[in-house]
């Protein structure tokens, strides 16, 4: 039904007033979810479910946070105060939890398609930003759509402050990456990558080994929940935690 919603919504009213109203339109559409079950940890918002769209993604119909969002703020909810912070292709209801809880901090957004409100367009294969600039960068489902990401990855370490962090990930599978030069059209991206604007298939081993070889210190963080949890986190969440160590930092 959420889905059907915001079909109808974008079929009957004009981009430009959706845009501006958004928020609004996503209030009248949660009332029906309003609820105690559940609860989303970004926008607080109290529900009887998690509505799901076609990926079968549960998603707040308040704020609009999928489970891997909601996911991510409960990782870094605690470690954002006071930091220098980029953040690639940002969800809303994420880009205003963090600007709500950085303070004195800096946080500066990019989306390179156009995608999402950004304060910069950045090509994270060549970022145009200084050395050793940010203690915390964002890189959530951006690599897949990266033509080069090992240029992209070499980028983002270099613009870490040793001992920053940077919080990765893709869509992951078991085994190797797949990554074939013959997938090569839309159609074949989506029949065998399973979105059209994919370059390739990680697997959470071998991005990690990419990273390695970027420089960065890499801890694989698995989060397990149980399917129905309170806050509609994902059941199994991998996400890969890159850290800068060099001469300088140890």
């Amino acid at each position: 039904m959420y889905d059907s919603l915001k079909k109808l919504a974008k079929r009957l009213l004009p981009a430009s007033w959706l845009k501006k109203n958004e928020q609004a339109l996503r209030r009248l559409i949660a009332w029906q979810y309003k609820g105690s079950k559940y609860q989303c940890n970004i926008c607080k918002a109290k529900l009887r479910l998690f509505p799901t769209n076609k990926l079968q993604q549960k998603i707040c119909p308040n704020c609009g946070s999928l489970a891997r969002t909601r996911g991510l703020w409960d990782l870094i909810q605690n470690e954002i105060k006071g930091k220098t912070i980029l953040h690639f292709s940002p969800p809303v209801s994420l880009r205003k939890a963090i600007e709500n809880r950085i303070a004195t901090g800096k946080y500066i957004t990019s989306d390179f398609a156009g995608e999402f409100d950004s304060d910069l367009k950045i090509n994270i294969e060549d970022i145009d930003l200084e050395d050793d600039y940010f203690d915390l960068i964002i890189c959530y489902h951006v690599l897949e759509h990266v033509t080069n990401d090992k240029k992209a990855i070499s980028e983002l370490f270099r613009i870490l402050k040793p001992v920053g962090i940077c919080y990765i990930q893709t869509p992951f599978k078991e085994g190797e990456i797949w990554d074939d030069e013959q997938i090569n059209t839309p159609e074949l991206r989506l029949k065998h990558y399973g979105q059209a604007d994919h370059l390739r298939v990680y697997s959470a081993d071998g991005l990690t080994v990419r990273l390695e070889d970027a420089g960065f210190d890499v801890e694989r963080i698995e989060r397990v929940n149980e399917p129905e949890n309170h806050n509609g986190f994902k059941p199994r969440d991998t996400i890969l935690k890159g850290r800068k160590f060099n001469s300088n930092s140890n």
